[in-house]
């Protein structure tokens, strides 16, 4: 196996899970302005809570704007590189009066 690769597994290759980190960057390099905060939920890197602030969900419902960032890992959900992710997504000015 290559230095670096991604994969692991006993009975086959498996994807190795997404580290925050990475899923932090993936957000806010593709949705532009945006600002990503990463939990682990389990600690088991398998499941994360995500909160994404972006103007990118302005005028969009809650349902659009988790499209919208679920459409960021497509490719990574499907090969199980990412495995559960809990959304909360805000706009800018949302965000704002959240945090008071």
């Amino acid at each position: 196996m290559q230095a670096g690769s991604r994969l692991f597994g006993q009975k086959g290759l498996k994807p190795n899970p997404m580290l925050p980190e990475e899923i932090q960057k993936k957000i806010e390099s593709t949705l532009v302005g945006s600002q990503a905060q990463v939990k682990d939920l389990t600690g088991t890197a398998d499941h994360y809570q995500v909160i994404v602030i972006s103007p990118q969900f302005e005028g969009k419902s809650m349902i659009d704007q988790h499209r919208l960032v679920k459409g960021v890992f497509e490719k990574d959900i499907a090969s199980g590189e990412v495995h559960a992710l809990s959304l909360k997504t805000f706009t800018p000015a949302q965000w704002a009066l959240k945090r008071g």
